[in-house]
């Protein structure tokens, strides 16, 4: 594992010293989830189907009052299970249909801190998950035409990258996250 972490104790390099501190960890985390119930589960599904779902249709759903549900909500903003509700953009119609996934080694003097303040200056980023492993970042990025991806990876090259390798998307698949739901 190849990090570049700024902040947070080191992991130890004994094999079993680690394991060891995965269990503890998992055991001072085991109750630190929120218990959803079969309304909440049902109210998030909805939400993330279509999160401009009208608080007067997801009562419905669920058969509760409007307040009721939007209290609901608010539990679930308030303990972070529910993090936001945003816009499902589709690049293709804002001009940027070429989408491409990169995945970026960073250059050894580059913290994943500084990679992602610089990540935010780049227009085609539309999102990035920083990573343990073979590779540091894996960046998807939505761009005019191919020059503009070609440009795109320079300037990720010139954020910090030593290494890229790029993949163009050819499909989206959507609302994948509802396994999340399950107990």
């Amino acid at each position: 594992m190849r990090g570049r972490h700024s902040g947070g104790p080191a992991l130890p390099r004994d094999p079993e010293r680690l394991e060891s501190k995965v269990k503890q960890s998992r055991a001072n985390n085991a109750d630190t989830h929120f218990a959803l119930d079969d309304i909440d589960r049902r109210i998030l599904h909805a939400l993330m189907l279509d999160g401009r779902t009208r608080n007067c249709d997801l009562a419905k759903g669920v058969q509760l009052g409007d307040s009721a549900v939007a209290a609901r909500i608010r539990r679930l903003a308030d303990s972070g299970v529910l993090q936001a509700i945003r816009a499902h953009l589709n690049p293709a119609a804002l001009g940027r249909p070429v989408e491409a996934v990169v995945r970026v080694r960073l250059r050894h003097d580059v913290t994943n801190a500084r990679f992602e303040e610089q990540l935010r200056e780049v227009p085609a980023v539309v999102d990035a998950l920083m990573l343990a492993g073979d590779v540091d970042a894996e960046v998807r990025l939505a761009c005019r035409n191919l020059g503009d991806l070609e440009y795109t990876i320079l300037l990720l090259r010139r954020a910090g990258a030593e290494h890229t390798h790029t993949d163009l998307v050819t499909r989206s698949v959507g609302n994948l996250g509802t396994a999340l739901l399950t107990e």
